[in-house]
């Protein structure tokens, strides 16, 4: 699931069992970690601009292979 704006992007993703936190990843960066399996972003995004995303697991033995990338375009400034 995927709500966009012209500067926010929320997602979820399905939990993975065991997880304590999520690490989310903007062009490869981490820029959260979060505790639940989704994300609400609006620092520094830009209106019509295409945003790549990862996210990783977190426990207890360490943080999991990162997530298949996903592009998020946000939507143009409304007028």
């Amino acid at each position: 699931m995927t709500s966009v704006t012209s500067n926010q992007v929320g997602f979820k993703w399905d939990a993975v069992k065991g997880a304590t936190s999520y690490n989310i990843y903007r062009y490869y960066a981490k820029i959260a970690t979060v505790k639940t399996n989704s994300y609400l972003s609006n620092p520094i995004l830009k209106p019509d601009s295409s945003y790549i995303f990862n996210v990783s697991a977190v426990n207890d033995a360490g943080e999991s292979a990162w997530s298949e990338k996903f592009t998020i375009r946000t939507n143009k400034e409304e007028a």
